[in-house]
C-alpha cells in the first residue's frame, strides 16, 4: 500500500506544474483503487515510480506554473466505493464557487473508470463544465485509459493536449435503474468470457488462465442454451427488425473503432455495433484469430451497424458485461434498451 500511495502522491503533485493555458485555481482529486491489476506487480510499481520521480525531480527544479487549491487522494475500499467518493466530489463542486477548475485522476482499471463515469453521467451541465477527467492505464485491460502509457498521460497532466467530451451507453433493463458503459456493452458469448476472464484471473497466476477461458468458452452453448433473440436497431430515426436470432453475442460501443478485452478490436471500422450468429465449436476454433485482430467482418455470421439505439426482446438467461464487469440477465430484465448519450463528460484525451 505504500507503493501505491507514493505512486499517487506523486501523480497528484505533477498537477501543480501544468501550463495548460486556463490557469484558473485547480482542484486535483486522484481515486486510486489499490487492488487494480497494475498494482499486483509490485516490481513495475516500484520501476514506475522511479521513473516519475526522475520526471518530477526535474520539474521541482522549476517554479510550480499552476495555483492547485487542494490536492486530495482517495482509497477505494469496496467495489463502487469509487462512484461514492465521485459523488461527494460532486456534492462539494456543487457548492464550490465558480471560476475554479477541478481534475479526477483516476488510478484504476476499466471498471473503476465505469464507476467514476456513472457518477459523472447523472451531474448537472454547468458542473461538468468546471471539471476534466483523466484515466490513467492502471487496470490489467486498459481499454477506456485516456492515454496508452504513463508518459503520454504525464503530458496530458502537464498540459500537452486539449480536452474532448465522452459519451455513454445507456442500459436499461425492464423494471431496473439504468446502467452505463463507456466504451462497449455486449451481450452473449463475449460477457460470458470477460466472466470467465475475471473468475479465472484471480486464482490463476500469469498469464495461465488465458488456456481456462479459452476452454470455458468452448461450453457456452452448453451451459447458457442460446435461445432466439428479437433486435430492433435504430439507426437515423430508422429502426431494423433483426427477428427470430440466435446471436453468438451482441456488442455495441459509444462509437466505431474500440477495443475491449486487452485491446481486442470488435468494432474495428467506423460502426458501433457488432452482431455475429451463432457458431459451432468448430467454427469458434477456427475462427478465434479473426476476433483478435479485427477481421471478423469476414464471417458471414457477423452484421455491423451504426446504431443510436437497440432493443432487445429474449426469454432466457444471459451475461452481460460492461466496461468489463460481469452480470446476468434474466428473462425478467427483457426487454432491454441499449442508447447512445450525447458526449458530456470532459476528458483529457491523448
Amino acid at each position: 500500500m505504500d507503493l501505491i500511495a507514493e505512486y499517487a502522491n506523486g501523480v497528484s503533485e505533477l498537477t501543480k506544474f501544468s501550463h495548460q493555458p486556463e490557469q484558473l485555481p485547480l482542484i486535483v482529486d486522484v481515486i486510486v483503487n489499490p487492488h487494480a491489476g497494475f498494482f499486483k506487480r509490485l516490481s513495475t510499481v516500484s520501476k514506475l515510480i522511479a521513473e516519475l520521480e526522475l520526471k518530477l525531480a526535474e520539474l521541482r527544479r522549476r517554479a510550480p506554473r499552476r495555483k492547485v487549491e487542494v490536492n486530495t487522494v482517495h482509497f477505494t475500499e469496496h467495489p463502487g466505493h469509487a462512484r461514492l467518493i465521485t459523488e461527494k466530489i460532486l456534492d462539494d463542486e456543487a457548492r464550490a464557487s465558480s471560476g475554479i477548475e477541478r481534475l479526477l485522476i483516476a488510478c484504476g482499471g476499466d471498471g473503476t473508470s465505469n464507476e467514476i463515469c456513472t457518477a459523472l453521467v447523472g451531474a448537472e451541465t454547468p458542473i461538468l463544465d468546471q471539471m476534466k477527467l483523466l484515466r490513467l492505464p492502471l487496470g490489467t485491460g486498459n481499454d477506456v485509459a485516456d492515454a496508452p502509457t504513463f508518459s503520454q498521460a504525464y503530458d496530458l497532466i502537464l498540459g500537452s493536449r486539449s480536452g474532448t467530451k465522452t459519451g455513454a451507453l445507456r442500459v436499461t433493463a425492464a423494471g431496473s435503474p439504468s446502467r452505463y458503459s463507456f466504451n462497449i456493452g455486449s451481450i452473449g458469448l463475449d460477457a460470458y468470457i470477460a466472466g470467465l476472464t475475471n473468475n479465472f484471473k484471480r486464482v490463476i497466476p500469469g498469464d495461465a488462465y488465458k488456456l481456462m477461458v479459452d476452454i470455458g468458452s468452448l461450453f457456452y452453448e452448453r451451459r447458457i442454451k442460446p435461445q432466439q433473440m428479437e433486435i430492433a436497431v435504430t439507426s437515423n430515426g430508422v429502426t431494423t427488425q433483426l427477428e427470430s436470432f440466435v446471436p453468438s453475442m451482441v456488442a455495441m460501443g459509444i462509437s466505431g473503432g474500440r477495443t475491449y478485452g486487452g485491446h481486442m478490436p470488435v468494432l474495428p471500422g467506423t460502426e458501433n455495433l457488432c452482431i455475429v450468429g451463432s457458431m459451432t465449436v468448430l467454427e469458434k476454433i477456427r475462427n478465434k484469430k479473426l476476433f483478435y485482430i479485427g477481421r471478423h467482418g469476414e464471417l458471414p455470421q457477423a452484421r455491423f451497424f451504426t446504431a443510436s439505439r437497440i432493443d432487445i426482446g429474449y426469454c432466457g438467461r444471459i451475461p452481460m458485461q460492461l466496461d468489463g464487469e460481469f452480470t446476468w440477465l434474466t428473462p425478467a430484465d427483457f426487454p432491454l434498451s441499449m442508447e447512445i448519450l450525447a458526449p458530456r463528460i470532459k476528458v483529457l484525451r491523448y
